[in-house]
């Protein structure tokens, strides 16, 4: 499973099959398992959308968005961070 911390942000992931999702936060949308393996060697990119507008004018500042990658076999999911300093 992909799931990212806030509705602002979804993510993508992209591999030489296709594209899946894209997944949003936890609890505000269904996150679908995604049934894929990724080979040794093989790439994969996960492409991340960050709204700025979503929340609203009040939405400046500095922010840290986390897109969580469960991984099978895996009891912690790897965690990929982006910050930014939003000015309108």
């Amino acid at each position: 499973k992909m799931s990212t911390s806030c509705m602002c942000t979804t993510a993508t992931l992209i591999t030489s099959d296709g594209k899946a999702g894209p997944f949003g936060m936890a609890g505000h949308a269904l996150i679908p398992e995604i049934n894929k393996t990724i080979a040794p060697g093989e790439e994969a990119y996960i492409e991340v959308t960050f709204d700025p507008a979503a929340h609203g004018p009040s939405g400046t500042g500095k922010i840290r968005r986390v897109v969580y990658v469960e991984q099978g076999g895996s009891d912690k999911p790897l965690e990929l961070v982006f910050e930014a300093n939003v000015i309108k």
